[in-house]
């Protein structure tokens, strides 16, 4: 399924190794290749609750 939401600042720092290798981040909803699907699910959680707070990491990363 491919992503319908910009790439985020906290996504990129749960992988800088790949902070700019969009495909990297491309066929995953939230989070990358590098992570297994219970720190994508986790990462899911964090973000939302981000999104929720209002936190600078839930912005789209640059």
């Amino acid at each position: 399924m491919p992503r319908t939401e910009p790439i985020t600042r906290l996504e990129v720092a749960a992988c800088p190794t790949h902070r700019v290798d969009v495909k990297h981040y491309g066929p995953y909803e939230v989070g990358c290749a590098c992570l297994d699907d219970a720190r994508r699910a986790a990462l899911g959680e964090r973000l939302e609750q981000a999104r929720a707070e209002g936190n600078p990491l839930a912005e789209m990363a640059e």
